[in-house]
């Protein structure tokens, strides 16, 4: 079974993509959604202890790290219904997941793109929901990108209306 993780900075598209995967008959799941609760937790960086209260502002993003629970996503992982799957998200233990997945897929768009989607999450409690978060993912966006690119990520243009960029994704799984 071949198992492909789609990742990119937030405003990159990763949820849409998802969605348009599944639309077009692809196995996709979100592995930051609702939909897989207790998979992911915001933690302390100072303390390493679970993030209690947490809210999407300048101060709890400089000490925050979004991490993925191993344990679970090995078992979401193995509940795999078809020969190809799509996992879309990211994390900041990025080193402990890449391993469970047969290719990365780096979804990129310029800085002005990633900024005009976060706006739009304006108000709301999402990365992005604020200008300072919208920096702060800014601040970071090329050393991400260079990171996962330096891991080996296949890097696809997340430019361009979502159907688009998801048959980049598959194009680039090699389907």
């Amino acid at each position: 079974m071949k198992k492909y993780l789609v990742t990119g900075v937030a405003g990159t598209g990763k949820t849409s993509v998802c969605r348009q995967l599944v639309a077009m008959g692809h196995e996709a799941h979100g592995i930051e959604d609702s939909e897989n609760e207790g998979l992911f937790a915001m933690f302390r960086k100072d303390t390493g202890e679970p993030y209690e209260g947490y809210t999407n502002t300048p101060e709890m993003i400089k000490n925050a790290e979004w991490r993925c629970d191993v344990t679970k996503l090995r078992a979401l992982l193995g509940a795999q219904k078809t020969d190809t799957a799509f996992y879309c998200g990211t994390a900041s233990n990025m080193d402990d997941i890449i391993p469970l997945f047969d290719k990365m897929i780096l979804l990129t768009a310029p800085a002005e793109v990633v900024h005009t989607r976060l706006s739009d999450r304006e108000g709301k409690d999402y990365m992005g929901g604020t200008e300072e978060s919208r920096q702060a993912v800014l601040g970071w966006k090329d050393w991400w990108d260079d990171e996962m690119r330096d891991r080996g990520a296949i890097e696809v243009s997340a430019d361009g209306i979502v159907k688009e960029v998801a048959e980049r994704v598959v194009q680039a799984a090699a389907l």
